[in-house]
């Protein structure tokens, strides 16, 4: 009781501040990118920038236009903005607790009070009378323990987690945006190969139909030639329906209405490709850069400030009050000189007898400073993840594309020469059809693998934490 009593004293002398101040956690970073092997491991360069306008490397306007568009209607980047607004409004009300508060005041009131003096009535008191008053009253809680100064700590941290918040969404908005414009880009180019090998398989198909008129050829070839034209055209309506899909997504990340990216985006063209080679900066610089490991780091700062809040409780609410005015029994007369009136005094609330109310509310603080503190922690090593797990997806999926690329040139040359020795009479037509089928699945999954490496070059800029500023 006598420390508390001289921790009291020594906080009224001093206008101290009870609770932790906050310091970042310092986290062991590693020095470069973890990957299995060596030679896998990305050139790092500690003086590599993270690429912010990273979606001018795939040198596609249409792209471009659409993240222009979007960062402008999308309405997640509006919720965030609307919640950024309240956040500092929070902090304007948080901080006016610091300073004094005036009010103009007038009303009037009857009351039934016998003033005594000397035990005699005060001359015409002695009966219900009316109060007429008008003018200034002040307050001011004096912040001697520094619950007024933590909350506005929390506040200032509350406003800053709300701006990383709008940037992180931002990251998370132009990645998906990419990767959508490269899914409805690749659907189009399979309805192209799938448009393109029906019209093949037409031809095909006719030239089966010559032979087995004229003799040259069976019945069996000729309904396996179209049985073969029927299962690839179901693939046409597959396709246009991812493709509608994703031009739907596309609408609402712009934040307009369904059509718009049809519009845009009616016109065919090719899967956009990254041909620059992949720098990687620090871990050290990723980590600072990245916005949602700010959000993680300013919600710790604000669960930090919130324990010496709740730390304050403990400690007596010491206010000042004050009025200057007019005061008197007739309305009348309460502007005249005589009736100036003036008033001040202080008031001390402390606690005593809480049951436990305010060490539960310490708990609780405590306790969400820990859960923010994991949960910063957790963000730190995601980050890390993201980046190891997204550049080895778009170094491994290079390397599939190039094998893909091989095996669609060695089927084009294989069906050719089916068909070439169909017609010379020196294979059967099964072969013919084996030959096409491979040629059209291969084709169609070098259009999904190369629409993957764009897809996972997107990921390792989302994952470095490019495009927010």
């Amino acid at each position: 009781m006598k420390n508390f009593n001289m921790l009291l004293i020594s906080c009224i002398l001093s206008g101290c501040t009870v609770g932790s101040d906050y310091l970042k956690p310092d986290i062991n970073l590693p020095q470069s990118w973890f990957a299995p092997k060596e030679k896998e491991l990305p050139i790092t360069d500690d003086k590599a920038e993270i690429e912010q306008i990273w979606w001018k490397n795939f040198n596609d306007p249409v792209l471009g236009q659409l993240i222009e568009k979007a960062s402008v209607d999308n309405f997640d980047l509006k919720i965030t903005q609307a919640r950024i607004a309240q956040a500092r409004a929070m902090r304007g009300i948080t901080s006016s607790a610091l300073i004094p508060q005036v009010n103009m005041v007038a009303g009037d009131m009857r009351q039934g009070n016998r003033f005594a003096f000397g035990g005699a009535p005060f001359p015409g008191m002695d009966k219900p009378f009316n109060t007429f008053q008008a003018g200034f009253d002040a307050s001011w809680e004096l912040d001697l323990f520094g619950k007024s100064r933590r909350a506005l700590e929390a506040a200032n941290a509350e406003l800053e987690s709300a701006i990383a918040t709008r940037d992180a969404v931002r990251v998370s908005m132009l990645a998906e945006i990419a990767s959508t414009y490269m899914d409805i880009r690749s659907y189009q180019q399979q309805l192209k190969i799938t448009q393109e090998t029906i019209d093949a398989e037409k031809h095909t198909v006719s030239i089966v139909n010559e032979n087995y008129r004229a003799g040259n050829s069976a019945q069996l070839y000729l309904m396996q030639a179209r049985a073969q034209l029927e299962q690839t055209k179901t693939q046409l309506p597959y396709y246009q329906n991812l493709l509608a899909q994703s031009e739907y997504s596309m609408d609402v990340l712009l934040g307009h209405q369904p059509g718009t990216a049809y519009k845009m985006l009616e016109e065919e063209k090719p899967i956009p490709a990254v041909t620059d080679s992949l720098l990687l900066s620090t871990p050290a610089k990723v980590i600072a850069e990245r916005p949602d490991i700010r959000v993680a780091e300013r919600n710790l700062a604000a669960t930090t400030a919130r324990q010496g809040v709740a730390a304050a409780q403990f400690f007596p609410d010491i206010s000042l009050s004050a009025f200057v005015g007019f005061l008197n029994v007739d309305a009348q007369h309460l502007l005249e000189r005589d009736s100036k009136s003036w008033s001040m005094g202080g008031n001390i609330l402390s606690p005593i007898l809480n049951y436990g109310k305010l060490s539960s509310n310490m708990d609780l603080a405590d306790a969400k400073q820990q859960e923010a503190l994991a949960v910063y922690q957790k963000a730190v090593i995601s980050a890390l993840s993201d980046v190891s797990k997204s550049v080895a997806a778009y170094k491994k999926q290079q390397e599939y594309l190039s094998a893909v690329d091989k095996t669609v040139s060695a089927n084009r040359k294989t069906a050719d020469i089916a068909r070439s020795r169909y017609k010379e009479g020196l294979s059967s037509f099964i072969e013919v059809l084996d030959a096409e089928r491979t040629l059209y699945n291969s084709q169609s999954q070098q259009v999904k693998s190369r629409a993957q490496v764009s897809k996972d070059m997107i990921a390792v800029y989302k994952s470095l934490g490019g495009g927010w500023k």
